[in-house]
C-alpha cells in the first residue's frame, strides 16, 4: 500500500513537471517554504524529480520570517525541512525591509491582507536577486478547486485562468510553478509523515495568537471537497482536470505592470502595496 501511494503521487506530480516544463536544466527553483505539509512536500518533490532524472538544477528552500509569535518555532521546523532534503535555505526576516509586523494597525486592514501583500512582494523580490529562474508554491489540487468555486460564483473569471501549473514571467515578475497541482492537503500530509518531513499543524498560525481566525467558510468549502469524494471516486481529481479543460475557454486578463515609483518593484498602481504599508507605518511612528 505504501508503495502504491508513493507510486501514485509520483505519478501526478512528475507528469505535471514534465508537461508543463516546470523544471528545466539551468534552472534555480526557490521553493516557498511556510513550515507546513504543502511547501514541505512541494520541496520533497522538486528535489526528488531533479534527482532521479539527473537534472543539472538548483533547488533553494526559502523562508520568510514575519517576527511574530511563534515565527521562530516556525523557521526552526523549515530548517529542518531543509536539512532533511539537504537544500540550501535562505530565510528573509521582514522586519529587515522595514516592516514590524507586530505595529500594523489591524483596525484598518486585516492582517492576513497585510500578510499577503508582503509575502507576493518579497516572494518575486528577494529569490529574483538572488538569480532565481522561477519560484515554487505548495498551492494544490484543493486550494485551486476551493478557489475556482469561489470565483466562479462571483462571476471572476479572470482570476480562475490564473489556476495553472505554470504562471510565465514577465520583466520583473518571476515566472511561479505549482507541482502539486494534481495532489491534494490530504496526499502531502500522507507524503511528509511517510517521509519522515517535519512540519507543523495548519491550525499553528501565528495570526491565531494576534486573535485572528481563517475564514470558516473556507475550511467547509475543503471539507465539501472530501465529503464528495467519499461517494463519487476521485472527484478532486476529475474535478481539477476538467477545470484546467475550462480555463481554454475563459477571457483572460492582460495585466498590464507598471513599475512602482518608490522602490521600482512591478504593480498594477502608482505605488506598490508594500511601499504604502512602509509608508502607514512610517507615518504612524511619526504620530507617536
Amino acid at each position: 500500500m505504501a508503495n502504491s501511494f508513493m507510486q501514485l503521487y509520483l505519478s501526478r506530480t512528475f507528469k505535471i513537471i514534465k508537461k508543463y516544463k516546470l523544471v528545466l536544466p539551468g534552472d534555480k527553483v526557490f521553493v516557498a517554504l511556510s513550515g507546513g505539509k504543502d511547501s514541505g512536500a512541494c520541496l520533497w518533490t522538486i528535489k526528488k524529480y531533479v534527482h532521479l532524472n539527473n537534472i543539472n538544477a538548483d533547488v533553494v528552500g526559502f523562508h520568510l520570517n514575519f517576527g511574530l509569535p511563534h515565527s521562530d518555532k516556525v523557521q526552526e521546523v523549515v530548517e529542518k525541512q531543509a536539512k532533511k532534503m539537504e537544500c540550501k535555505l535562505e530565510v528573509v526576516n521582514v522586519k529587515d525591509y522595514g516592516i514590524d509586523m507586530q505595529k500594523l494597525d489591524t483596525r484598518k486592514r486585516p492582517m492576513c491582507s497585510y500578510c499577503g501583500t508582503i509575502k507576493r512582494y518579497l516572494l518575486n523580490k528577494v529569490p529574483r536577486e538572488l538569480d532565481a529562474t522561477k519560484l515554487a508554491t505548495g498551492h494544490h489540487m484543493d486550494d485551486f478547486l476551493v478557489f475556482f468555486f469561489k470565483n466562479l460564483l462571483t462571476r471572476n473569471y479572470a482570476w480562475i485562468t490564473k489556476f495553472k501549473p505554470l504562471l510565465a514571467g514577465n520583466g520583473k515578475m518571476l515566472t511561479r510553478i505549482r507541482p502539486l497541482y494534481e495532489v491534494g492537503g490530504r496526499e502531502n500530509e500522507e507524503l511528509c509523515k511517510k517521509e519522515d518531513i517535519p512540519f507543523l499543524e495548519e491550525d499553528i498560525c501565528p495570526y491565531a495568537i494576534l486573535g485572528k481566525r481563517a475564514d470558516p467558510k473556507l475550511r467547509k468549502c475543503y471539507e465539501l471537497l472530501y465529503s464528495v469524494e467519499s461517494w463519487q471516486k476521485d472527484f478532486r481529481l476529475l474535478m481539477i482536470r476538467s477545470m484546467r479543460k475550462v480555463i481554454k475557454y475563459l477571457p483572460e486578463e492582460k495585466q498590464e505592470y507598471k513599475y512602482c515609483s518608490i522602490c521600482g518593484e512591478p504593480t498594477s498602481q502608482e505605488i506598490c502595496g508594500f511601499c504604502k504599508i512602509k509608508n502607514e507605518l512610517e507615518k504612524s511612528k511619526n504620530k507617536n
